[in-house]
């Protein structure tokens, strides 16, 4: 029998979703600790000089990640090969997949929901998903979709700022199994995907997977 295929459905009785989606989440960590620590291309420091933070803290952020991703629910259920096989490059496809655990959806302002063509997916998203908005524009209101007759998000984080934006997004990390981040600017992606976010840019109005990971 090939390693992790053509499992029995029957597993899941016994809570083998869980034991597929914490195993994959944490192969995902794996790979970041390699990028930064074995192979290191990624200058850690430089990051962490700009959110003012230690390694140790890092560390500590990225333990705790760890230890959520241990305590996924139980309940979860889903396709056990699926998890298996399923390619995590696709947004709505991954949302789907991990349907059932504490997920939020976060989105940049300006790039992103700002773009006319990203109306028909920002109405999927909050169809589908608790939704949010982080943006480092400080007078980000409600007005701005009242306006244009949007559905409002579940909240709207109004950031002063870059470093404020991005450490908007890791506490926000802390609070949900996964989130789901969109954002136009490669800059405040590859910061999210250090802390073990879930990337994704809008690019030539399509959502594309983003990892900082080197072949």
């Amino acid at each position: 029998m090939k390693y992790l295929t053509d499992i029995p459905t029957f597993y899941n009785d016994f809570g083998f979703s869980k034991v597929l989606a914490v195993r994959y989440d944490v192969i995902y960590i794996k790979h970041i600790f390699t990028e930064i620590f074995v192979k290191k291309t990624i200058n850690i420091q430089k990051y962490l000089d700009d959110l003012e933070i230690s390694l140790f803290d890092y560390m500590e952020h990225m333990t705790n990640r760890l230890r959520k991703i241990h305590h996924f629910s139980r309940e979860y259920k889903k396709d056990l090969n699926e998890i298996v096989k399923s390619s995590r490059d696709r947004f709505f496809p991954i949302l789907e997949l991990y349907s059932g655990l504490n997920n939020l959806i976060v989105l940049d302002f300006d790039g992103v929901v700002t773009e006319n063509s990203f109306k028909q997916l920002y109405d999927l998203c909050l169809e589908r998903n608790k939704t949010v908005i982080c943006s480092a524009n400080p007078t980000l209101t409600e007005d701005w979709f009242n306006k244009r007759e949007y559905n409002i998000p579940n909240k709207i984080h109004s950031c002063k700022g870059k470093i404020k934006k991005i450490k908007c997004l890791i506490e926000l990390q802390k609070k949900y199994d996964h989130i789901f981040y969109i954002d136009n600017e490669d800059m405040y992606l590859e910061f999210a995907w250090i802390f073990g976010i879930n990337t994704f840019k809008y690019t030539n109005g399509k959502i594309e997977f983003f990892t900082m990971l080197k072949k």
